[in-house]
This record gives structure tokens, C-alpha cells and sequence, in this order.
């Protein structure tokens, strides 16, 4: 009996273990700006375009790769189910002329989604954190736009899917820094992997079982 017991117990925990570990989902966020992500931020609420929730994904000393819009930079985090905010600070470098615009270039990618910037992504104030409008959508990377022109082709590391955005005074240069926002939703791990993972536990009480009738 007590040989039963502690594999009944054994199946319960690998197969609990395996639940608890699937509800923990790598989300990686792929960007680069034109030309400084100063800040961005991670929060549970609409509150995240004053949060800083991790350091600048663009970041390194002013005047390095922090300026090279070319280069991407990437960051894996683990996310349960739920809502989730993500932000970024963006401020443009060098004088005010209609070929030096501003852009920022991401993709938040989780379990077989991705989110890509685009004009579905919000723009906020820099100075009071209110909600002024959507992004401009200037181009998906690779597409017809300035970037893909100095560059000869679109930035390596991000999907062709994504676009450069910003606000709509970007070419006259008159918004210099602004907020970029947007969310994903993790759902919960799906019922049939839940019951394929229970199943495990109920083998291996089939298999102590069996053992001990032998």
C-alpha cells in the first residue's frame, strides 16, 4: 500500500510539475529606434507609459549602438496568463530636417502570436502620459520608406511584418520624443494539454499498479 501511495503521489507531482512550468510563456520583444528608445516599460495597466518596467532594450552609452537603428536589440521574458502593457519612450537625435524622422520598429512574439507595431499602436504625451492618438505608420520594414532606403533593405531581426511608426509631426520633426504603447494577452494553457499532461500522472499509477499485482 505504501508503495502505491508514493507512486500516486510521484505521477500527481511530475504531471502538476509539468502544468505549473507550461503556464510560464517566453515572450520576446524584438526592436530598434531612430534613434533612442530612452526608457520603455512593462506594466500590468494603462499606467505603464510613466512605468519603467526594464532598462532602454536600445540602450549602451549615449552615442553607441544606442544611435544605430540598425541593430536591433532583444529581450526574453517569462509571462503568465493575463493582460500586458508594453512601452517605449522614443526621442529623435540631430537637427530638424525632413530626412532625419524618428521611428520606432518592434514585434512582441509569444507562443505562436506576434504583435507588430503598426498604427494600431498608441501614442502618448510625453510630459503628462495622455492618450493623443494612434501611430503613424510610415512603412513596413523592407518597405518603400527612408529606412529602407539607407539601409538597402529592411533590419535584420525583425519580421517584414512590422512597421516603422510614429507620431504624425514626424517628417517636420516637430515632436522630437514621444510614448509608444501597446498589449498582448497571454491566454491559459489549452484544456487538452492539461488533460494530456494528467493523462501522464494516470499512467503511471496504471504502471505502480500493474508492478505491484505482479
Amino acid at each position: 500500500m505504501k508503495k502505491y501511495l508514493y507512486g500516486f503521489s510521484a505521477a500527481l507531482v511530475l504531471a502538476g510539475g509539468f502544468i505549473t512550468s507550461a503556464h510560464a510563456i517566453p515572450v520576446t520583444i524584438n526592436m530598434t529606434a531612430d534613434n533612442i528608445a530612452s526608457v520603455g516599460g512593462l506594466c500590468a495597466d494603462a499606467s505603464c507609459q510613466s512605468n519603467t518596467g526594464w532598462n532602454a532594450l536600445n540602450g549602451g552609452p549615449l552615442g553607441s549602438d544606442r544611435r544605430n537603428w540598425r541593430q536591433p536589440n532583444s529581450l526574453t521574458i517569462d509571462l503568465g496568463p493575463g493582460t500586458y502593457y508594453f512601452a517605449w519612450r522614443v526621442r529623435n537625435v540631430g537637427s530638424r530636417s525632413p530626412y532625419n524622422p524618428a521611428g520606432l520598429l518592434a514585434e512582441i512574439l509569444w507562443d505562436g502570436n506576434a504583435n507588430y507595431s503598426s498604427s494600431g499602436w498608441e501614442v502618448f504625451d510625453r510630459n503628462t502620459g495622455t492618450f493623443l492618438a494612434n501611430a503613424t505608420d510610415y512603412g513596413l520594414n523592407g518597405g518603400a520608406n527612408i529606412w529602407t532606403n539607407v539601409n538597402g533593405g529592411p533590419v535584420s531581426g525583425i519580421s517584414t511584418n512590422a512597421s516603422w511608426i510614429y507620431t504624425a509631426n514626424n517628417f517636420a520633426n516637430a515632436d522630437r520624443t514621444a510614448w509608444f504603447r501597446t498589449s498582448i494577452t497571454i491566454t491559459s494553457v489549452s484544456e487538452p494539454a492539461v488533460l494530456g499532461l494528467f493523462g501522464i500522472g494516470l499512467i503511471g499509477l496504471a504502471m505502480v499498479g500493474r508492478k505491484r499485482t505482479v
